[in-house]
């Protein structure tokens, strides 16, 4: 029990590392070794995996991409009072850049070392019907798996776009809450701390060829915090989620005086999400309201409706089908967002998902595909991955597959179109 102690208390001193990531130079004069231990306890547990990732470019001259070593690590540790500590320490080195093997000019910022403290929470019961949870966390909203609509509260990375689902890429947040239980229902009351924000590609990468802006985010003051509330039930056949929060949005604007991109973008959300059980298929529906937004060179904050529908069917042996459809409108559209410092934004925007899972010799291998379009008519681009999962044994499994970016009508994906990548991944739990 004493490791999983320790690797809690060295979790929480790398907090302030946590957001960066270490500079490049600390990896250079030496090989750290990394010895991790499943060691279990009445009172704690640590385990995790540790991960072998490797990218080959196909269609430009980038060729071997990416060759990281990558570590995740969960603690959790129950004290005498029934509360309980857990944490989430994630980690990577990616050879690629110091190697020799890259066709890469630079080094972009935070890609060759990263540490991420992506949870560390303390959460108990105050009496039979009232529960805390307090600390950087992760915090689901809606049921969309594909589409994030409702699923406002955490950001994501999102630096290489496509290649991992969405449920992996959220990043944690500093926030309290409380969850409130009676009859079939919960209310949750949070108040978010820590004004975080999507990763999104830097100058150097495959995704961006343009010199990062310097930014301008808000504190994370107690004049800066965020409020979000939940009301959600689970009844006989369906679920029903009422959502609301007022905080920054994750969406940034430029200050074009400054030259800066700016994240003092806030909004209050409404939201509403449903699922239903009818035979095979499961219905899913969504729906979001922004009242107001801001875009760069546009005077008045706009008003946005997120709606999504979606429809899986489970009927199939070992497998589903599913199709996801979201649809984003802005209101009193002002011709000026529709230009590149806003992402080429269309009054409206439609994003279709197709989803396809299959599973082989006794669950062992798993076969995913998956399509992501943009467009009414899935004209704008978009990307399309094909991914297989075999468990070798109960502790190593190796996984590979191929992603195809779309070129499309949309200026803001179609210079993805290049990327094509091949992407295999070996890892072992422990």
């Amino acid at each position: 029990m004493k490791r999983a102690v320790a690797s809690i208390v060295v979790a929480i001193s790398l907090t302030a590392s946590a957001e960066e990531g270490f500079d490049d130079d600390s990896f250079d004069d030496e090989i750290i070794e990394v010895v991790a231990e499943h060691a279990t306890t009445a009172k704690g547990t640590l385990y995790g995996s540790m991960d072998f990732e490797s990218h080959y470019n196909i269609n430009n001259d980038k060729d071997l991409s990416s060759l990281k070593a990558l570590v995740d690590v969960i603690g959790e540790y129950r004290l005498d009072n029934g509360h309980k500590i857990k944490g989430n320490l994630k980690g990577y080195h990616d050879f690629i850049y110091a190697s020799g093997m890259s066709n890469y000019s630079n080094t972009p910022d935070g890609y060759e070392n990263e540490i991420n403290l992506n949870e560390l929470t303390v959460e108990g019961s105050i009496n039979s019907r009232l529960d805390f949870k307090v600390g950087r966390q992760i915090v689901v909203w809606g049921k969309s798996d594909s589409i994030r609509v409702t699923d406002v509260l955490n950001p994501i990375d999102n630096r290489v776009p496509g290649v991992v689902d969405i449920k992996n890429l959220r990043l944690g947040r500093v926030m309290s809450k409380l969850d409130y239980y009676f009859d079939e229902l919960n209310l949750s009351f949070i108040a978010l701390h820590e004004n975080r924000f999507t990763k999104t590609a830097s100058y150097g990468s495959d995704f961006k060829t343009t010199v990062d802006k310097a930014t301008n985010k808000p504190d994370d003051s107690l004049a800066n915090t965020g409020v979000a509330l939940s009301l959600t039930g689970a009844f006989e056949g369906y679920d029903l989620g009422l959502y609301f929060a007022d905080t920054y949005i994750d969406k940034s604007y430029l200050d074009v005086a400054s030259g800066t991109l700016q994240f003092d973008n806030k909004s209050k959300m409404f939201g509403v999400a449903y699922n239903q059980v009818v035979d095979s298929y499961l219905l899913k529906a969504e729906m979001a309201y922004f009242d107001q937004i801001k875009y760069t060179n546009v005077t008045d904050t706009k008003p946005r409706t997120d709606v999504l529908i979606g429809l899986e069917y489970s009927g199939i042996s070992d497998g589903s089908l599913s199709y996801e459809l979201a649809y984003r409108a802005i209101d009193n559209y002002d011709s000026n967002i529709y230009a590149k410092n806003n992402g080429w934004k269309k009054q409206e925007e439609y994003q279709q998902v197709v989803r396809f899972t299959q599973s082989y010799l006794n669950q062992t291998l798993d076969l995913l595909a998956t399509l992501s379009a943009f467009g009414k008519d899935a004209q704008d681009g978009g990307s399309a991955r094909v991914s297989l999962d075999y468990a070798i044994d109960d502790q190593v499994s190796i996984s590979g597959g191929l992603i195809d970016y779309l070129g499309g009508d949309s200026p803001a994906l179609d210079t993805n179109k290049d990327n094509d990548r091949i992407f295999m991944k070996v890892s072992t739990i422990f």
